[in-house]
């Protein structure tokens, strides 16, 4: 049997026979053959179960130091800090090698090479040299800057350099045409990405069950119908991960693509989980269809407005996988203003924006704890207690009711109503929140899931600045010309610029988003609290009336 490390933290649902685990620790795996990207196995503590099998990676055996390495160290650990993680967010999706003309066959089978967990990635297979491309291909780089590339390379050792590192070194050279480039401007907050002329959203609806193989295979399939064309596509769940991967592999070194709800091994066909699985996947769509960017790349273009049975499907399909301006190489996609960088300042401005989403996301997690506690609570606690209280009332009715004396027949009625009243108020309590506090709760889990990336996102730009000093202290050296620190510094301005677009669509969109959170939230409560009040003055008449 063998032995993997956990790279994450995966909150499994144990009820669903998952593992719960932190990064790090020690996993011996029993069954590999659980399909859908889950193995099963057992901690050392005992406990057994389910678990994704991209959140784990077999053990490293100590580092052997090369007697030619001038520096005579072994790489550095990967660091854990939450505001510098050390390489970007690159994830690679296996080519597709199959023939099959069946459109619902041509997807790969296979798990993915690395999945973006809940909790943002660093990547180790990365780090550690497993991707020896700045591109993430696999191919070698053209490098056309050849005076520039070896000379800093002579001088800036490092032995794993991440695809923005290399990207800073020129090390990264390809050819984009003109349609494929991105243009970051000055807007009112700082560089912004240029918006989307023809924007659309998304819906997704009708999902079915289907099956292929004489029904030996069934998945859910889903009707996505965007605005702008308002042609219905089918996809898949894998469908939808081929396109994250996608957009992950060729964006996700500065800009934040949202995660995608996890995969699910029981309870696939139920109704409810496929309606709350439908809402989810609408929600993450229209996150991606408003951004300026990926909304107008060829990738997701081809995901929401390719038909099943055209030809062009698996074109489409190949030219995303084949795509070289991914990593460090979708930089060179960049346009951006003229006005130079004071990176000094640009370095505050990255503090300020770790603090700030470092502070959202334990904010949202804290918020997402007793939300949880409260959506629970409110039928099962609440609404017991309260009608609990109101069989009391009508209990002691039922006791009056024994005493026929005239004046004792208002009183006894009062209190019978009074108990109806408490019992239909326990029902709101249980109705409730499906009104307030669930809505509320999808969207802090959907932003928790994009304060996720963020962390790489910015470290790739800290990375990116931290090269620059480095070549700028060889410059004053005279290891480096001028010529060579400005490339360098032109470089790091497109990272900066890039960063500074992506973190001011994030607050730009966050503060309209919460302004509908919070105001739907408000008023449910209010309309919830003034239902009850209602009913409790409709009550109270009743004891007046008795008094007069």
């Amino acid at each position: 049997m063998d032995t993997v490390v956990t790279l994450y933290e995966f909150e499994g649902d144990v009820n669903n026979g998952e593992l719960c685990f932190g990064p790090g620790e020690r996993i011996t795996v029993t069954n590999k053959d659980v399909g859908e990207g889950w193995w099963e196995g057992h901690k050392d503590d005992g406990t057994s179960g389910l678990f994704p099998e991209s959140y784990v990676e077999a053990p490293q055996s100590a580092p052997t130091l090369d007697p030619s390495d001038p520096f005579g160290i072994p790489p550095p650990a990967p660091s854990e800090s939450w505001e510098e993680p050390p390489v970007a967010v690159e994830a690679t999706a296996p080519v597709e090698q199959s023939t099959n003309n069946d459109w619902a066959d041509d997807w790969s089978n296979q798990a993915p090479q690395q999945q973006q967990p809940n909790v943002s990635p660093t990547h180790s297979q990365i780090s550690q040299g497993s991707v020896v491309n700045s591109t993430g291909l696999g191919s070698p780089v053209k490098r056309t800057d050849r005076k520039t590339t070896v000379k800093l390379g002579n001088f800036i050792s490092s032995l794993t350099k991440t695809a923005v590192e290399s990207f800073v070194l020129g090390e990264t050279n390809l050819e984009v045409p003109a349609s494929s480039m991105v243009q970051v401007i000055s807007g009112l907050d700082g560089p912004m990405w240029e918006n989307n002329p023809h924007p659309f959203t998304c819906t997704v609806t009708n999902p079915v069950k289907e099956s292929k193989f004489s029904g030996l295979k069934s998945f859910i399939a889903y009707t996505i119908t965007p605005s702008h064309t308002s042609v219905a596509v089918l996809r898949r769940f894998k469908h939808f991960d081929w396109l994250y991967e996608q957009l992950v592999r060729k964006y996700g070194v500065s800009i934040s693509v949202p995660q995608l709800p996890d995969k699910q091994i029981t309870g696939r066909y139920e109704d409810d989980f496929i309606e709350g699985r439908r809402v989810q996947l609408q929600t993450w769509l229209c996150r991606i269809a408003l951004h300026p960017v990926i909304s107008c790349s060829d990738v997701f273009g081809h995901f929401v407005t390719s038909k099943d049975d055209e030809k062009a499907w698996k074109q489409g399909k190949r030219k995303a996988e084949k795509d070289e301006a991914v990593g460090g190489g979708f930089f060179q996609a960049l346009n951006t203003p003229d006005q130079k960088i004071d990176f000094t300042i640009a370095e505050q401005t990255l503090d300020t924006h770790s603090k700030f989403t470092r502070g959202m996301d334990e904010a949202c997690k804290q918020l997402i704890v007793v939300g949880q506690d409260q959506a629970k609570k409110f039928p099962q606690v609440y609404k017991k207690d309260t009608q609990r209280l109101g069989q009391l009332f009508s209990t002691l009715g039922e006791c009056f009711e024994l005493d026929n004396r005239p004046v004792s027949a208002p009183l006894t009625e009062a209190l019978k109503h009074t108990g109806e009243v408490y019992e239909a108020v326990g029902e709101l309590y249980g109705e409730q929140p499906k009104y307030d506090w669930n809505p509320l709760l999808e969207g802090l889990n959907e932003y928790h899931g994009v304060l996720a990336t963020f962390p790489a996102i910015l470290g790739n730009q800290r990375n990116a600045l931290d090269k620059l000093k480095e070549v700028r202290r060889l410059q004053l050296e005279n290891k480096v010309t001028v010529d060579e620190m400005e490339d360098v510094a032109t470089r790091t301005e497109k990272i900066s610029y890039a960063v500074e677009a992506e973190v001011n669509h994030f607050q730009h969109y966050r503060v309209g988003d919460f302004v509908g959170y919070m105001k739907d939230f408000v008023q449910q409560q209010i309309s919830f609290h003034q239902e009850i009040v209602k009913k409790l003055q409709d009550t109270a008449v009743l004891y007046e009336e008795l008094m007069q």
